[in-house]
């Protein structure tokens, strides 16, 4: 009958639309993942980028970095014989600025020749070395020491890699580019780095502070550069004045799309490297590196804020390929015994600068007070100041401040009690480096170095202590007896004020001090 019919219809149709809401909700689960997380990546991918509003993925989701586009044009390749003016204007400046590749520069080195594991050990195995894992997470994974002959008996089934500061027995053994050999860049050389792994490393997504040539001694690497114009695409809106810094939410592995959907829109160069090649690194460009079997590797740092000045040219330096390293000065060194790794510490000139600009703030404020002529930081007020800017924890170290003392007794040549601006700005890079060792954390070795806290004060470059210094210290019987005599005087209201103040302003949860 119509009346059963309509009944039958109206079953069905209530029916048909049960089951289209349950399709309909188990689709919207599954669009959702059932979690928050996916649903916010959804939502970013949605309004961030053109594809998802097709509903498609961007390319290299959950993919190692650089699988999401092709490359741009291949780099550069550089003549190996470049001068110094020519280089600074075609990579350097602005205009420029960009890296390039050096085939077989290093070909003809006693490194590439004969580094091999068993060189190595019985030539080098006594240094001690930092390692790392080969995977890079910085946020997860600190530093560890090592003895290179340890390291390398164990290296092919473990996940370490060296990165270390070059150790000076090694130098004579690799060439300095020719141009690096001459000028302002040869005048300003500052860290050398040893790399060393049973290969697949793979680098988070980073910049480093200083111009660098990465040269391979043995194996392959390949390096994703990209220019600072891409900084806004994986979150490096953040740039640091002095270091380096790197992509904490780049899985350099496996990278979320979902998570970071503008990594998609990345421009990028590539190249590989082999053993004797060498790549230019501009400071602050962007890099992912990875290497592939046993890989030696050694990195030449220079300052960036020194440009290149025709002033410094010198007529009777004549650049030749094969030249050592071991013949140029580079800031920081590696000795057998020393109880610092000077990998990463600030460089001499610009914490120079860094105190210069503490003493116009304190001049300010001596004339707010109606002081119009300041005499100095007091070695007490110094030491206040470097508590102020310490990036480290010191409730462990109970003689941090004596030791501040003694580098503010090596700052005053003249022996009056005071530091003035003229004394800072002659200051001498030992001493800029006593105050780096001070000021930032000690790599890795943190026990050795609380041992010496404790029990030693004489670590110190000559120009800061001297044997005269040292003589009247041991005959005082006490080093905090010797330096209340020599002028340890205690900070003044206006210093406390002062120091307060910085401490305000710059970091305000710094570790109050024993």
């Amino acid at each position: 009958s119509t009346e059963t019919f309509g009944s039958f219809k109206l079953s069905y149709y209530n029916e048909y639309k049960s089951y289209l809401r349950m399709v309909v909700w188990l689709l919207l689960i599954l669009f959702l993942k059932l979690n928050v997380i996916s649903a916010t990546a959804w939502f970013k991918s949605m309004f961030l980028t053109p594809e998802s509003f097709c509903g498609l993925i961007p390319p290299g989701h959950k993919l190692p970095f650089g699988y999401h586009k092709q490359p741009l044009p291949d780099m550069e390749t550089i003549p190996n014989d470049i001068d110094i003016a020519t280089f600074h204007h075609r990579y350097v400046k602005p205009e420029g600025f960009r890296p390039g590749v050096f085939r077989g520069m290093q070909s003809d080195s006693i490194a590439v020749k004969q580094w091999t594991d068993d060189y190595l050990n019985k030539t080098f195995g006594f240094y001690k070395v930092l390692t790392e894992v080969k995977r890079e997470q910085r946020l997860k994974y600190g530093k560890r020491l090592n003895k290179l002959s340890k390291f390398l008996g164990e290296y092919n089934t473990t996940n370490q890699y060296v990165v270390t500061i070059l150790p000076d027995d090694m130098r004579h053994e690799v060439h300095m580019p020719p141009f690096l050999q001459c000028g302002t860049y040869s005048k300003n050389l500052l860290e050398l780095n040893f790399w060393m792994s049973s290969g697949g490393t793979a680098s988070q997504v980073h910049y480093d502070a200083d111009h660098n040539v990465h040269c391979l001694l043995a194996g392959a690497k390949s390096f994703f550069m990209m220019h600072p114009r891409e900084y806004h695409k994986l979150r490096m809106d953040r740039i640091e004045f002095t270091g380096s810094n790197f992509c904490p939410t780049i899985n350099q592995n496996s990278v979320d799309m979902e998570l970071d959907p503008l990594t998609s829109d990345v421009d990028y160069q590539w190249t590989m490297l082999y053993p004797g090649d060498c790549i230019f690194i501009p400071s602050k460009y962007m890099h992912q590196v990875r290497s592939y079997g046993r890989s030696i590797s050694v990195t030449i740092l220079w300052d960036p804020e020194r440009n290149y000045n025709k002033a410094d040219d010198d007529k009777t330096c004549k650049p030749q390929p094969g030249k050592r390293i071991s013949d140029f000065n580079v800031v920081w060194h590696h000795k057998p015994d020393d109880l610092f790794f000077d990998v990463g510490y600030a460089t001499p000139h610009v914490l120079r600068k860094e105190l210069i600009g503490m003493w116009d703030d304190w001049e300010e404020l001596h004339e707010k007070e109606g002081i119009k002529q300041v005499k100095g930081f007091t070695y007490h007020e110094f030491v206040e100041l470097m508590f102020s800017v310490i990036k480290w924890d010191l409730a462990r170290c109970q003689h941090t401040e004596v030791w501040a003392a003694l580098v503010a007794y090596g700052l005053d040549t003249d022996r009056n009690h005071a530091i003035t601006l003229d004394e800072l700005k002659n200051s001498s890079d030992d001493a800029m480096k006593a105050i780096s060792h001070l000021t930032d954390a000690p790599n890795l070795d943190e026990q050795r170095y609380y041992d010496f806290c404790r029990d030693k004060f004489f670590y110190l470059p000559p120009e800061v202590i001297g044997e005269k210094e040292k003589a009247a210290i041991n005959a005082t019987g006490s080093v905090v007896d010797w330096i209340e005599q020599n002028g340890f005087k205690r900070p003044s209201l206006l210093s406390k004020l002062f120091v307060a103040f910085r401490k305000f302003l710059f970091d305000d949860n710094q570790p109050d001090k024993d």
